[in-house]
Parts: structure tokens; C-alpha cells; sequence
């Protein structure tokens, strides 16, 4: 079941990396997109920037799309922390993908200097702080929910 959902994840993800690469182009983090912007200190706390109605909307969809499964299955806290950690893996894994088939990007433009809305990184300024968080936050997730 796993290698399922994960060919799954991947394919989702590619497909919304490159819908999200022709809303968004170059600019990312919606910088150009006329929606409405959240900046407060919990917005910068938790992401360490602002958050967009563009973000929030798309995060509400995925969150019903990743739920879909509770039509079919018994809801249960094991399902929601698998499910739930997927969607944390999923949102890296899209992310990541932004900027492998941004035309704008690519994988030699995946650095802090090239991404002004990735705040903070970490390894040796390699990897986005996010992406670690997100990560974890899915395994243990994944784990919570017995997947193996």
C-alpha cells in the first residue's frame, strides 16, 4: 500500500508543481498574484513569512482531497495521522518539484540566494528549514497512524 500511495504522491505533486508553475512563474510565493496576504507574528513563527489567500485556499482543497479516503473507510485517529502525514511529505515533495520543473528555477537554481521566500535553510544553506519540519512531522505522523 505504500508504494501505491507514494507513486500516488508523486504524481499529484508533479501535476501541481507544474499548475502552480504556470500561475505563478518566476515570482513564486504568489508575489504576483492579486490575493490577499496574512503577515502577523504567527504567520512568521510558524512559516517564517506571510501567508496568501492563494496558499490558504489551495491548502483547504487538500486537505479535501486528502480526505477523500474517509468516504470509503471507518474514520479513525490512526487514518487521520496517515493521513495527515502524508499530505505533510506531499506538501515537500510539491514543493521541491516547483522549482525542479520551473523553467525559472530548476535544480541549479534551488539555492537560498535564488528563493527569497524560503526565509530560513539549514545543511549547510541546502535544504529549506520547512522541508525538514515537514518531513518529520509526516513520519511520525506515518508512524502514529501504523503505516510501515
Amino acid at each position: 500500500m505504500l508504494i501505491k500511495m507514494t507513486i500516488w504522491m508523486l504524481f499529484l505533486a508533479y501535476l501541481h508543481a507544474k499548475q502552480e508553475t504556470e500561475i505563478e512563474g518566476k515570482a513564486g510565493w504568489a508575489r504576483h498574484l492579486p490575493t490577499f496576504r496574512i503577515n502577523i507574528f504567527i504567520t512568521k513563527l510558524l512559516i517564517g513569512k506571510e501567508i496568501t489567500g492563494y496558499h490558504i485556499y489551495m491548502l483547504l482543497m487538500f486537505l479535501i482531497i486528502f480526505h477523500l479516503p474517509l468516504f470509503f473507510i471507518p474514520f479513525t485517529w490512526r487514518n487521520e495521522s496517515t493521513i495527515m502525514g502524508l499530505m505533510s511529505i506531499y506538501w515537500v515533495i510539491e514543493d521541491f518539484l516547483f522549482f525542479i520543473v520551473n523553467p525559472h528555477f530548476r535544480l541549479k537554481n534551488f539555492c537560498k540566494s535564488k528563493i527569497c521566500w524560503h526565509k530560513r535553510w539549514c545543511l549547510w544553506n541546502l535544504i529549506p528549514v520547512s522541508y525538514v519540519y515537514g518531513i518529520f512531522i509526516g513520519i511520525v505522523l506515518l508512524i502514529l497512524g501504523g503505516l510501515k
